[in-house]
């Protein structure tokens, strides 16, 4: 089964997801900000990340640019709590139907998951959009 790394700050959201996905038979890791997310990038080899986009640590757009950069090529779903900054118009723009403003339905972020992971993003798709990070 695919393996979801969930990376958000907020406890809530993170556990609501990690029981929402697990309920749906994928295997799940969390990280409570970038730097849990940048160790469990490089030791596992995740089928979708879902990021918020903003954390104390850093942002989603930099674990985007990380993959990248380790020619790992996951898709991404990004979360925000504020969809009308900057940066996150950039990401909706890019991401489109894979960007969720906060509040969302948990159930309707995984249905987007399973759609995702049922259907293979093409790499070279993948590398034209997560150019988010300048």
């Amino acid at each position: 089964m695919a393996l979801v790394l969930v990376v958000e700050d907020e406890r809530s959201i993170r556990q609501a997801l990690y029981f929402e996905l697990l309920d749906e038979g994928y295997t799940v890791h969390c990280a409570s900000g970038i730097q849990e997310a940048v160790s469990a990038l490089k030791a596992f080899q995740y089928d979708l990340i879902i990021s918020d986009i903003f954390m104390d640590d850093g942002q989603g757009t930099q674990l985007m640019d990380l993959a990248r950069k380790l020619n790992k090529p996951i898709p991404f779903i990004i979360i925000s709590a504020y969809p009308d900054s900057d940066l996150a118009v950039r990401v909706k723009e890019v991401l489109k139907d894979r960007f969720f403003a906060k509040p969302f339905y948990a159930a309707d972020l995984t249905a987007k998951a399973g759609e995702i992971l049922r259907t293979k993003i093409n790499p070279a798709e993948f590398w034209a959009e997560t150019v988010l990070c300048p």
